[in-house]
């Protein structure tokens, strides 16, 4: 029978988890990538096929996580082969993974009292951000739910299994980004101090996640944490990142109001109040901000640790700013009014326009690209769009992808022309003027700028009597992409 004292506990996670059931869309992606670094080279693992972008070709990227996803991708294509089980399998995984931060905030509400511990995990359960970023297969929510996890666990004069499996999590959430490692050790920092014993147990579980890493770079043709070290050379030695824009030192606080806007203020009001509760947290928040604010290339993901510790801390420190005003309120109508509080400012914001995280982000070209595999097509064009709107070849598994680049009209029609036996489906901006007239639109998805269509042809292909250098492929490595 269950505590009843347990139920609260129970009804929050329940909560939690039906948001992101709901914010689950396994056709959307938050950024290039979750499809391309992510889900494609898992999908290379399992099926074979899968563009090869530049960071791995570089040796920059760890293949940890490709490596945790191939198992569930490869459980799916087992039981439903020629299905979408082994992508919905291998983002469930993930999303599950990502859950954790609801977990631990109740453990570290729960040092100070069980109403903190009632608010934390409520507010991280119903958080639009944290909801969001759950259900993508990005590095910084997973790094960021290792994070939490090992800093639930790990607390200074824990038994020994606790601050093993704590340095273990602490070291994965510094392996899945790298770049979050500083926070992290000024987290445990301040928070073990000079107790050398819990050091030593740390440091142990630390080096038993970084011996499962190591195992997986040998695995897979690394030397061990090779690709940190290509990561610096690249991004910080060759600028490489600058490629894609570089922002001033304001961007974030700019990013912060975009999506907090006008909450920003109580938000951060109550962080500090949290922030007397637990120090450690406060750092690790306030130098994986200085951190991101010496890189140039900014995006609102990379800060996500940040985001999520300052809500974490918000959320006790509300229960704090509360429990000095609410006189003889009794203590549950005050958390079930923290409560409603946080859950109707997260629903303003996920509402928002301005605050628009982008619930379907690059929705149509996926669903374009699965709805030409079905077909099947035994050739797929993108014309004249971004090379990774269609996802790759996780969507589209061996059907070949190739690349319509038109700078006008005849060039167009030139390339269609010359390429017109290579494949029998082409996904493009609805009105394209230039699609050959054998060509049928089936249909469209998307909206605005996303809006891509689907037009096909009957008849076979013709691979042979096309240039490679045509394959989507090949223009990635021509472009440096």
């Amino acid at each position: 029978m269950i505590d009843r004292r347990m139920t609260p506990f129970l009804v929050i996670a329940a909560i939690a988890i039906a948001l992101r059931i709901v914010a689950f869309a396994p056709f959307a992606i938050h950024h290039p990538d979750e499809a391309l670094q992510y889900l494609e080279q898992a999908h290379r693992l399992v099926f074979g096929t899968g563009l090869v972008p530049w960071e791995y070709r570089a040796g920059m990227r760890s293949w940890l996580v490709p490596v945790l996803l191939a198992g569930p991708m490869a459980l799916g294509k087992m039981l439903a082969p020629g299905s979408l089980l082994y992508l919905l399998l291998a983002r469930a995984f993930a999303a599950s993974l990502a859950f954790a931060p609801v977990i631990s905030a109740w453990a570290i509400g729960r040092r100070v009292s069980r109403a903190h511990a009632l608010v934390a995990m409520a507010v991280i359960a119903v958080w639009y951000e944290s909801v969001y970023f759950s259900v993508h297969v990005l590095t910084e929510p997973l790094a960021v739910a290792a994070f939490l996890s090992g800093a639930a666990i790990a607390v200074p004069g824990a038994s020994r299994r606790r601050l093993i499996a704590g340095g273990a999590l602490l070291m994965l959430a510094a392996i899945l980004r790298i770049q979050y490692a500083p926070a992290i050790a000024a987290f445990a920092l301040v928070a073990f101090g000079l107790r050398w014993r819990d050091w030593l147990w740390l440091a142990i579980g630390g080096l038993l996640a970084a011996a499962a890493s190591s195992a997986v770079d040998l695995a897979m043709g690394q030397w061990p944490f090779g690709w940190a070290w290509a990561n610096v050379e690249q991004n910080l030695i060759a600028n490489k990142a600058a490629q894609f824009g570089e922002f001033g030192v304001e961007a974030y606080a700019e990013m912060l109001w975009l999506h907090w806007q006008v909450a920003i203020v109580p938000i951060l009001w109550c962080a500090i109040l949290g922030a007397r509760r637990s120090p450690a947290l406060a750092t690790a928040a306030l130098v994986n901000l200085a951190v991101h604010l010496a890189i140039g290339h900014k995006e609102y993901r990379f800060i996500l640790l940040t985001g999520e510790i300052t809500i974490l801390l918000a959320a006790i420190g509300s229960v704090d700013l509360v429990e000095r005003l609410r006189g003889r309120v009794p203590v549950r109508t005050v958390i079930v009014a923290l409560v409603a509080s946080w859950g109707i400012a997260s629903a303003a914001l996920a509402a928002s326009d301005v605050a628009d995280l982008g619930w379907h982000r690059f929705e149509s070209g996926n669903r374009l690209a699965r709805e030409a595999a079905r077909r099947p097509a035994c050739g797929v064009a993108l014309v004249d769009g971004n090379y990774w709107a269609t996802g790759g070849q996780t969507y589209l598994d061996r059907i070949p992808l190739y690349y319509v680049l038109g700078r006008d009209a005849a060039a167009e029609r030139a390339q269609f022309a010359a390429t017109a036996q290579a494949y029998d489906a082409i996904i493009a901006a609805p009105g394209r003027s230039t699609i050959p007239a054998n060509y049928r639109r089936l249909g469209c998805s998307g909206e605005g700028g996303e809006r891509l269509c689907l037009a096909v042809r009957d008849g076979g292909c013709r691979h042979d009597a096309v240039s490679d250098a045509r394959l989507m492929q090949r223009m990635m490595e021509a472009n440096g992409r």
